[in-house]
């Protein structure tokens, strides 16, 4: 079997209500939502979705799970930090967003290390990079207030990992874990067209 996924659910930090104070003293609340490819640290474990780099088997360092009767795992997801900037008496809401994969929790056996089976985790990388732009799309569309932002955003976070889940768990049961050839062909496609889709947006 050749089963592909894990959710890697970065912190929505809600931690950031420590802030609050300094929202609830602003009239005005205003919301920058940024897609980045990079936390500021130089965490070599992580690699930040940049559209045009492919991943390598170089990249999938983990030690394979026993019991776990996959050939390879791809541990992606995307994460989110938020912070707060005062601009005279507007607050800014600063909404980073990043798509990430894990290094260490992502691996492949022994003999698996192919380029067909490569394609395939590739293709749940791309998968996790759609879903991030879908939730950057669903917080710029959000309605945010003092008293509301930490809810709607969590909210909205739960629902873009549950979509995202999904779509990781139905391109697996329908390509059989990449063993069916034609099926993950018609795959390829589809996460390629949405990929071009949903960067138009």
């Amino acid at each position: 079997m050749h089963l592909t996924i894990i959710m890697n659910k970065k912190i929505l930090s809600l931690a950031v209500l420590l802030c609050c104070t300094l929202v609830m003293n602003a009239q005005k609340l205003t919301t920058i939502v940024n897609y980045v490819t990079g936390n500021g640290n130089a965490d070599q474990n992580i690699i930040y979705y940049q559209p045009g780099r492919l991943l390598t088997w170089d990249n999938f360092i983990g030690n394979p799970v026993e019991g776990n009767d996959a050939v390879a795992l791809t541990n992606a997801g995307f994460g989110i930090k938020l912070a707060f900037r005062r601009v005279e008496n507007i607050s800014q809401l600063l909404i980073n967003v990043n798509c990430n994969f894990s290094k260490k929790d992502s691996w492949v056996r022994k003999g698996n290390n192919t380029p067909y089976i490569l394609n395939h985790e590739q293709k749940h990388f791309d998968i996790a990079y759609i879903h991030t732009l879908l939730f950057i799309q669903k917080l710029k569309a959000a309605t945010l207030t003092n008293g509301n932002y930490a809810a709607v955003i969590e909210t909205i976070y739960n629902e873009a990992a549950t979509e995202m889940g999904a779509m990781q768990n139905q391109y697996d049961a329908e390509t059989s874990n990449s063993r069916l050839a034609e099926e993950q062909q018609l795959w390829d496609k589809k996460v390629s067209d949405q990929l071009v889709l949903i960067m138009k947006k």
